[in-house]
């Protein structure tokens, strides 16, 4: 079972690669979005993302909408299919999840029943966010994976 907390998150901003499908092409995306960063020169400031922005349980695969996210300090001009935006601050539930993929929708689940017994519901209009603490490339094994989960809430 995983521990869930909340706590406050600041607006940030960031480059956004936005793409439609299956969710488990964001790490492809990401590694799109940071060779892109690296050939412009702009180092990311803060840990990778994912936003996501439809139940997959309720939309069908190749229409879940999504988008990888690096935070960015500096000035740095977007190019075609790639986004400088504004991330809001965010009053989040939150879980960190160690281990493969396929196991964080049984996070996702924890989260959203925590938050009924506890008095919070979804934040209307914001997505769930996945950080990559620790991805492929960092970790020789799935297993080592780190990816914490944030749903956006208030109070019900």
């Amino acid at each position: 079972m995983a521990e869930i907390q909340v706590k406050e998150v600041e607006a940030m901003t960031v480059m956004s690669l936005s793409f439609t499908g299956p969710y488990d092409q964001s790490q492809e995306k990401l590694d799109e979005l940071m060779s892109w960063l690296l050939r412009v020169g702009h180092p990311h400031s803060a840990l990778p993302m994912g936003l996501y922005y439809d139940n997959p349980a309720e939309v069908a695969q190749d229409e879940l909408r999504a988008e990888v996210c690096l935070p960015i300090e500096e000035k740095c001009e977007p190019a075609e299919g790639i986004e400088r935006k504004r991330l809001p601050d965010v009053t989040v539930a939150f879980a960190v999840h160690e281990g493969p993929y396929s196991g964080i929708p049984q996070v996702y689940e924890e989260i959203f029943n925590w938050m009924g017994e506890n008095g919070y519901r979804p934040a209307e209009d914001l997505p769930a966010r996945e950080i990559f603490h620790k991805v492929h490339g960092q970790a020789d094994d799935p297993a080592e994976y780190l990816t914490e989960i944030q749903i956006s809430v208030e109070k019900a």
